[in-house]
């Protein structure tokens, strides 16, 4: 079994279970966010991220159902809910895919012979390289990215762009903008952060 041959297989595995356990879904969009070694060329702040989704996401919805797929190298759990907390507060679907594509990693090498050595699969590189596969894959509709100096927009008009260029709009556009509560995120977040140190 050839390593390519398994990360490829693997991405239609991953995006069979999404739209599996995801079936009102209309479209998957990948919002990647590189902390990291990238935080001194892209501002990846909560407040900028709140002003990027609010403006980038906004009258998404006519488009139908829209699942937000969040990956990122930040290991911080609190910035991570954070985010998940600003997605659905603008009123869509969040997954970590991160832990989705890691989940779905282990099952599969459990379906493999132990002399394959399965385990080398479970490792964040591998899961990287799968959701590099996943970023250009047909069912994937759009891509937010939050990384280096030249993917670091404000605003990526999702709703006017080329990626939504050939869908059909199939609701009616509301004029009740969803607005994101910074105030209750950061507060969430302090009460994470709090917690966590309190643990260390």
């Amino acid at each position: 079994m050839h390593f390519h041959t398994s990360f490829l297989s693997i991405t239609d595995l991953v995006f069979d279970g999404l739209k599996k356990s995801n079936p009102d879904t209309d479209h998957f969009g990948m919002l990647h966010i590189r902390r990291g070694d990238a935080k001194d060329q892209c501002d990846t702040s909560l407040i900028k991220i709140s002003n990027y989704l609010s403006c980038s996401l906004e009258n998404l919805e006519v488009y139908g159902k829209v699942s937000v797929l969040f990956t990122s190298d930040e290991q911080n759990v609190c910035y991570r809910n954070a985010i998940q907390d600003m997605v659905e507060s603008l009123g869509f679907h969040f997954i970590d895919l991160d832990s989705y594509v890691m989940t779905t990693v282990s099952q599969y090498t459990k379906t493999l012979p132990s002399n394959t050595a399965p385990s080398r699969l479970e490792n964040n590189m591998f899961v990287f390289k799968v959701e590099k596969e996943m970023e250009w894959h047909v069912d994937m509709t759009f891509r937010m990215n939050q990384r280096r100096s030249m993917e670091c927009s404000s605003c990526d008009k999702l709703a006017s762009s080329w990626q939504f260029e050939d869908t059909p709009v199939i609701a009616s556009n509301s004029n009740l903008k969803e607005v994101i509560d910074f105030p209750n995120v950061l507060q969430s977040y302090d009460t994470c952060a709090t917690a966590t140190a309190k643990q260390l």
